[in-house]
């Protein structure tokens, strides 16, 4: 009886480590590649979709976008930059929410600050703000353009940038385990 009970807890252990996989179609808002680089949003999640972000590189900084439904009729999207750089302060590096836009879908106006972001660590600082664009349940195509300056690293103005993503729904797997 002592060896079936280990028996099922070394089982059950191993099944909770080594996580969970559950075949799924996925709808999301796929990036679309010649706006830049396709990069995965998070490590764990979906295994053929997980590359549902845009990065675009730059001299000592990059963007990273995503575009993500919010579950209440609307979508968010996130934008996050990373500067490089150990002889910066938090403080030469700025985001100006007024320099970004929805060029897609046309006609939407202002968009709304949802999270402001900024943390600096070992010579990196993290810039992340996410936008909430309400009543958007099903956009075809959301295009979303930094304007230049958007971002400032020590009064020094960002590119110009614009990514773009389509709604897609496609068949997918969801994996996930305590490691993640």
């Amino acid at each position: 009886m002592m060896k079936l009970k280990s028996i099922l807890l070394a089982s059950a252990m191993a099944i909770g480590l080594s996580g969970c996989v559950i075949p799924t179609d996925r709808t999301y808002y796929k990036p679309e590649d010649s706006f830049g680089e396709a990069v995965a949003s998070q490590s764990c999640g979906y295994l053929r979709t997980n590359q549902d972000s845009l990065k675009q590189s730059f001299d000592g900084y990059s963007v990273q976008v995503n575009a993500s439904q919010d579950g209440r009729n609307g979508v968010n999207v996130n934008v996050s930059a990373l500067v490089d750089n150990a002889l910066l302060d938090i403080n030469d590096v700025s985001f100006d929410a007024s320099k970004v836009h929805i060029v897609q879908p046309e006609n939407r106006g202002e968009i709304t600050t949802k999270n402001a972001f900024q943390q600096q660590s070992d010579g990196t600082i993290w810039l992340s703000r996410t936008f909430l664009l309400q009543d958007a349940p099903y956009e075809k195509v959301i295009e979303l353009e930094l304007s230049p300056g958007a971002i400032s690293i020590k009064g020094s103005p960002s590119e110009l940038m614009v990514f773009k993503f389509s709604l897609t729904t496609t068949f997918d797997v969801l994996y996930f385990s305590i490691n993640c």
